[in-house]
């Protein structure tokens, strides 16, 4: 396993002695990004080509980062018992919105059910779904996650109430440079391969393949 700090490390010796784009110097922190963008990508490519074809829905573990995110009431004074909240940051897209892996109450007890965006207002209307009414749900409109608490549930309806947000993401904001990588052994050289081709500091390769056909 290798840490964050020195993958970068390395990514900026083998760059010393390449030429980077518009021939700028380029900064730690750009590379820290570029690292965990590219881990993203590789993790994602890895889940949706391998994976989850072999009917692994469950993503890596190394994909899933927790937050603590404040739920905020919604002004309605026709639907009393709704919340949403901010996601910090995007989550990789995945089929069935599932970048979101799931929403809990603070101390993961409690997770809430997800549903497609406009289905709360079908959730009555429907023969089998009505039931969801007696459980907390969610659904998601971009970066705003709302959520909807069964009428009869005794929640406290204080405000600034945080809830458990689980997304899959390597987020470069909470790895710090001390902090190991959790990718496979075999994926950081690839990592280092392709920020150093983002950066244009791979030495390019020559075609030393030779015309056999020696015409005079």
């Amino acid at each position: 396993m290798i840490t964050k700090g020195k993958i970068i490390d390395q990514i900026l010796r083998l760059s010393a002695g390449g030429s980077t784009n518009d021939e700028k110097e380029i900064s730690r922190e750009d590379v820290a990004l570029l690292v965990s963008q590219v881990i993203n990508r590789l993790l994602k490519t890895e889940h949706l080509s391998v994976n989850m074809p072999l009917g692994a829905d469950y993503p890596p573990h190394t994909l899933i980062t927790t937050y603590k995110v404040v739920r905020e009431k919604v002004e309605s004074k026709e639907i009393s018992r709704d919340y949403y909240l901010r996601l910090p940051v995007m989550p990789i897209s995945l089929p069935r919105n599932m970048g979101i892996w799931s929403v809990t109450d603070d101390q993961g007890s409690t997770e809430f059910i997800p549903i497609e965006s406009g289905q709360q207002h079908h959730l009555r209307k429907q023969e089998g779904l009505f039931l969801m009414e007696l459980q907390p749900y969610y659904w998601v409109e971009g970066q705003t996650v709302f959520i909807r608490y069964p009428l009869f549930d005794i929640h406290p309806d204080n405000e600034k109430i945080a809830l458990r947000v689980k997304l899959l993401i390597v987020d470069p904001n909470v790895i710090g440079e001390y902090d190991y990588l959790q990718i496979p052994i075999e994926m950081e050289e690839a990592v280092v391969k392709e920020v150093l081709t983002l950066i244009g500091a791979l030495p390019k390769v020559v075609d030393k393949a030779s015309d056999t056909n020696n015409q005079i």
